[in-house]
């Protein structure tokens, strides 16, 4: 239908949980056509860094590699203790795979299977679809995790090279994208209104970026002295 194919321009910015919840951001990377690694980052309401992992998985399917890291983030953040969890996945088909734990790859099954039983246990847990402009935290690590080995790689603190990445999540900067007008009306949800707030803060990033490059650099000329 032509109907289906209008899209409007939407404003995707990471979102923090609600207050005593944590987040929970996973995604996976590629590299070389079948060195495949899997990451993600725990943060609190204020969007502050609570923990991050990322770990090689080796040749596998982009979504066998969804799978491992919801796995291993699940795993991860119940290691922490955290009891009410919002996890978010930017892969449609693995959100809807783990609601409905059913899956005909025999791989894909064991690890559905592992994931399910880890979401029946006694905590709270919200999974729910983000835009890949929501994600970056979690792409960065997947994609540092290419170059790890096949051991689980903890980050207690914000690697440096994504630092940027961190900020800018927590200042709200926002990434305009087109949105199937569809979506929004089947899922209740409405594009956000275009401001020239939202505009601007859109170009800060590379800006952000340069300007922790900077002061990174400044730290260590200090720690130097």
């Amino acid at each position: 239908m032509a109907f289906n194919r209008q899209r409007v321009i939407d404003f995707i910015r990471w979102r923090p949980p609600q207050v005593n919840w944590v987040k929970l951001n996973t995604d996976g990377a590629c590299k070389g056509g079948n060195i495949v690694g899997c990451g993600g980052i725990i943060r609190g309401s204020d969007g502050e860094w609570i923990g991050g992992f990322a770990k090689l998985i080796g040749d596998c399917s982009a979504f066998v590699a969804e799978l491992w890291e919801v796995l291993e983030g699940l795993r991860y953040v119940r290691r922490m203790g955290y009891t009410s969890v919002e996890l978010n996945v930017d892969c449609v088909s693995v959100e809807k795979t783990i609601k409905e734990g059913a899956i005909d790859s025999r791989l894909g099954r064991a690890l559905v299977n592992k994931i399910c039983r880890l979401l029946e246990m006694d905590w709270n847990i919200v999974v729910s679809h983000s835009y890949q402009e929501a994600n970056r935290c979690a792409d960065a690590l997947a994609n540092i995790a290419c170059s790890l080995d096949y051991n689980l790689k903890i980050y207690e603190t914000c690697p440096t090279q994504i630092r940027h990445l961190l900020l800018a999540d927590i200042m709200g900067i926002a990434t305009p994208r087109l949105i199937s007008l569809y979506f929004f009306l089947v899922s209740g949800l409405r594009p956000s209104i275009l401001s020239k707030k939202n505009i601007w803060l859109s170009f800060f990033l590379p800006i952000i970026k340069l300007k922790s490059t900077i002061l990174l650099k400044k730290s260590s000329i200090e720690l130097l002295i």
